[in-house]
């Protein structure tokens, strides 16, 4: 009897040969097929797409680039460093114009000038009387004239200031001097009601102390400029000396007088031109009015000013100008008229 070979093994068998055989022939062709088929299997995950990876960071050009020229280093290039950071105005905003340096709220300002004066002045002690201009001696006593006092001289003043409120503050200011002369007078004067001749060796000496105090309001403040009102109090102290070594039995008289006065002014102050350093040149004009308790005169000055910024809001400057001081005192007993001008160098600090 014949075996029966089955047939449902069979066509299972054909069908999966050629399921494989047609799919194997989709999915590449034959020498992609054997590279897939050698190639080892990698131990790590699948790979990451391209799509999907991280963009390197790229540097963006300047805006003015081109001006660099072609290095790379200079297409590129970093943030410029500052040496001197730009300082705020007040409460005002910065701007790339001039900027006036000025003290803000709660600042202190200090100076310290040379005056190179010229020296004029006159007195009379006592005043005019028809019996000593009758007979011609006359008691207007000039400085260089008849006290023999140096025309010329070197004074001193010093200046401090504190900015208490946005647009007020407090200064304090004084100038001393101190001139000695001597030798022989050109005509006869009275002085103190003694006579002293041409023919006699006098030694003469000056004391002169002018302080003021004062408080200024700023009525224009901005970045530009800056105009200040001030008034207030004014004390001048003078000490006349008059020694004469061969006058035998008279006396050395002594002059001596002080008051106490009022003074308002005006200053103004405007920027000129900022540099790239952070200097600025300004203006500084300066003018008061002195008065009250027979005094009467002026203290006026023009300067110009260089300002150093010294950070963390902090100004020095250097200041040269011409300056003018005249004050006039007259009483009953005597005239006594005195005047220093002539250019100036001062040196201060913002702080």
């Amino acid at each position: 009897m014949l075996r029966r070979i089955p047939t449902t093994p069979l066509v299972y068998l054909v069908i999966l040969s050629i399921t494989l055989f047609v799919a194997a022939s989709w999915a590449a062709g034959p020498e992609e097929s054997m590279e897939i088929l050698l190639k080892p299997s990698p131990t790590s995950g699948s790979p990451v797409p391209a799509a999907n990876r991280a963009r390197p960071h790229q540097a963006t050009r300047t805006r003015h680039a081109v001006d660099y020229g072609p290095s790379a280093v200079y297409m590129y290039p970093l943030p410029p460093i500052m040496k001197v950071k730009p300082e705020l105005c007040g409460v005002f905003p910065v701007t790339a114009g001039c900027i006036l340096p000025s003290p803000v709220m709660g600042q202190w300002e200090v100076s310290a000038q040379a005056f190179f004066a010229h020296v004029r002045g006159t007195m009379q002690w006592p005043r005019n009387s028809w019996w000593m201009t009758g007979f011609g001696w006359g008691n207007n006593v000039g400085f260089t004239d008849n006290l023999q006092l140096p025309a010329h001289q070197t004074v001193g003043d010093f200046s401090i200031s504190y900015q208490f409120r946005p647009n007020w503050s407090f200064r304090y200011s004084i100038l001393s001097a101190e001139l000695n002369g001597g030798g022989w007078p050109q005509d006869q004067f009275w002085f103190g009601w003694q006579l002293f001749s041409f023919g006699q060796s006098l030694q003469s000496k000056w004391t002169h102390y002018y302080s003021r105090l004062s408080l200024v309001y700023d009525a224009i403040h901005n970045c530009k400029a800056k105009v200040s009102v001030f008034a207030g109090w004014v004390h001048t102290d003078d000490k006349v000396t008059l020694n004469c070594s061969t006058c035998g039995f008279l006396a050395s008289p002594t002059f001596s007088k002080n008051g106490d006065s009022m003074m308002v002014g005006l200053e103004l102050q405007r920027c000129v031109r900022t540099f790239a350093n952070g200097g600025t040149f300004s203006t500084d004009c300066k003018g008061a009015a002195i008065f009250i308790d027979d005094v009467e005169g002026w203290d006026a000055e023009a300067a110009g000013r260089y300002s150093v910024p010294l950070n963390c809001g902090r100004w020095g400057y250097v200041k040269g100008g011409y300056r003018l001081i005249d004050i006039k005192k007259s009483q009953s007993e005597f005239i006594f008229n005195h005047a220093l001008e002539g250019g100036f160098v001062e040196f201060g600090l913002i702080f």
